[in-house]
């Protein structure tokens, strides 16, 4: 039986099962090779290199996340989210937004790596970049405020989901998330360390998926009263001194 002739489709498909099974860093053209049973030179025919070959894999897994594309990549069609034409709630966007992205983030791991080392640099990530940016300020805030909430909300969401990573595909029996923080803490006199004292039971007592959506709420209150400040009515702010 012949084997199907390849295609940049099914080299990308298939770079991106080999990426959920064992991460983008450890993604290399001979072990796609093998898994495609061909020799590395025929996918040089469809990928120019493994640069490339990352790139496409980035975009491919973020369209997952805003375009409904085949059901069977990543995520339930009826739990994708699709991209606005126009702005819209900002805040309402962020919220479920992170929760698609932190999905598929763990889903492939090293994505949020390469996100945070270079940047939104495939097209769906510049398309993000674009509604998020469009839609703070379309709620009031000037561009450039607009641009530096954008980055620090994707920074503290793509090393939050890079931080859980390691939890998630731990072997059996593997400690705790920061048990050596946790007893290092605990180690010190209470009397002389009041901070920790009072908050690290709070923080032992706290899971992963608690955290994040107490992380998530701090971000999103920071930006919703910023918005708001933008909109309070001009009669109840400070009246200039007529010359």
């Amino acid at each position: 039986m012949r084997r199907p002739r390849l295609s940049r489709d099914t080299v990308v498909r298939t770079a991106v099962a080999l990426v959920r099974e064992q991460g983008l860093r450890q993604l290399s053209m001979r072990t796609l090779a093998e898994r495609l049973r061909v020799t590395p030179m025929a996918i040089y025919k469809h990928v120019a290199n493994r640069d490339a070959l990352v790139l496409l894999c980035a975009e491919t897994i973020l369209k997952t996340v805003v375009l409904p594309v085949e059901r069977r990549l990543v995520l339930p069609l009826e739990q994708r989210l699709v991209l606005p034409a126009e702005p819209q709630d900002p805040v309402a966007w962020l919220r479920l937004l992170a929760g698609r992205l932190r999905a598929v983030g763990l889903a492939h791991p090293g994505l949020m790596d390469f996100l945070l080392e270079q940047g939104p640099v495939v097209h769906t990530a510049l398309v993000i970049l674009d509604r998020t940016v469009s839609g703070l300020h379309a709620a009031g805030i000037p561009w450039k405020e607009a641009g530096a909430l954008h980055n620090t909300f994707f920074s503290w969401l793509a090393g939050a989901i890079r931080r859980q990573e390691p939890w998630d595909v731990g072997p059996p029996g593997t400690p705790p998330p920061f048990e050596r923080f946790f007893a290092a803490a605990q180690a010190l006199p209470a009397r002389d360390y009041p901070g920790l004292a009072h908050s690290v039971p709070h923080m032992r007592a706290t899971d992963v998926e608690r955290e994040f959506e107490q992380s998530l709420g701090f971000m999103l209150e920071g930006i919703q009263r910023r918005i708001d400040a933008r909109r309070v009515p001009a009669r109840k702010r400070p009246l200039r001194r007529q010359r």
